[in-house]
């Protein structure tokens, strides 16, 4: 292979083929210069712009995520509180956080008790506690009257009676609370103080409330016809002190006059023996 060499070209004829800057037909080295640099800020303006876009609409959009939040929250928390139609009672476990209910008292009567389908409870008085929570008794066979509020049956524009217990214990089993959990709609059951029946019949059928989300005015009712709220617990088991998520709630109202109980024959006085 050989090497090709230019042939050389005369002065003039070199100087005819390259023109000078700034002649007609060249392109100077200033000229392109500065083309360049009009390229080049063009460019540059185009990519801010395209960048400013950019931020403003992640900027919109932040915004509109951060107004929206709120409406989410309040309505996944609506819902999470929100009453459920049922009395689903999770059999997977059972309470075992022990808490002393705070005793009340009976004011002018001795006794009351609870019959459904004819079964009967003893029910103490119980007042809430330092906590300010209502706690029934730890026996589960029997039941609590929150003794600040009405005496169940009585007339006038008393208010609410409350009437609450276990529905289970660890190591005692079901507790007679879990019959507030079967009533239905229209069925009627009795408290009985001093031996005086007063017959109730359910007008809410029970339902389950979230703990925490706060009891229905029913529950705290000062004025009014008397009804009588019964409180268990029920849901999901979850354990811990909390042991159900929900509360089970059912509202009754009295039914007629209460039944005075049945008055016991006087003991006739022996005969006495005739004067000799």
């Amino acid at each position: 292979m050989g090497i090709h060499k230019e042939t050389e070209q005369p002065e003039d004829n070199r100087a005819s083929q390259y023109p000078a800057s700034g002649e007609e037909g060249g392109v100077g080295k200033q000229g392109m210069g500065r083309g360049k640099l009009i390229a080049i800020v063009a460019a540059l303006v185009v990519v801010a712009l395209v960048l400013l876009q950019v931020v403003l609409y992640l900027a919109r959009d932040d915004e509109d995520e951060a107004g929206s939040a709120p409406e989410t929250v309040a309505s996944e928390s609506a819902q999470d509180s929100a009453p459920k139609s049922d009395a689903f009672v999770d059999d997977s476990g059972e309470q075992e956080h022990e808490y002393e209910a705070a005793p009340g008292e009976f004011k002018g009567f001795e006794g009351m008790s609870v019959g459904i389908d004819g079964e009967y409870a003893a029910v103490d008085p119980v007042q809430v506690t330092d906590q300010g929570v209502l706690l029934p008794p730890h026996d589960v066979t029997r039941v609590g009257w929150y003794s600040a509020s009405a005496v169940p049956g009585e007339p006038g524009n008393v208010g609410s009676s409350v009437i609450t217990g276990h529905i289970n214990y660890q190591g005692q089993g079901t507790g007679y609370a879990e019959k507030f959990t079967k009533l239905k709609k229209d069925q009627e059951f009795t408290v009985v103080i001093d031996g005086q029946e007063r017959t109730f019949r359910v007008t809410e059928a029970p339902y389950r409330l979230p703990k925490g989300s706060g009891f229905p005015d029913v529950v705290n009712d000062k004025e009014g016809e008397n009804r009588l709220v019964l409180i268990t617990c029920g849901g999901q088991f979850v354990g811990g002190a909390l042991g159900y998520e929900d509360n089970i709630i059912t509202v009754a109202e009295p039914v007629g006059e209460p039944e005075q109980p049945a008055e016991q024959p006087a003991e006739e006085a022996p005969a006495e023996a005739p004067a000799a």
